[in-house]
């Protein structure tokens, strides 16, 4: 039962946003405005999850 939770829930997410954004009109404005910026995105992201590894570490020991 977890297992059908673990993905059902994400398979209908992704679902509702395929059909929200093919309904014709495109992209939403604030979704292209984050577009042009993934690149920050993912800089910063991939920072934060280091830091965060980090400081787990630090605390495990």
């Amino acid at each position: 039962m977890d297992v059908l939770v673990a993905l059902g829930i994400p398979i209908v997410v992704l679902g509702l946003v395929y059909l929200l954004i093919n309904d014709g009109s495109g992209f939403p404005l604030w979704l292209e405005r984050l577009t042009n910026r993934s690149g920050v995105i993912w800089t910063y992201s991939v920072i934060i999850i280091a830091v965060i590894s980090i400081i787990k570490y630090a605390s495990s020991n």
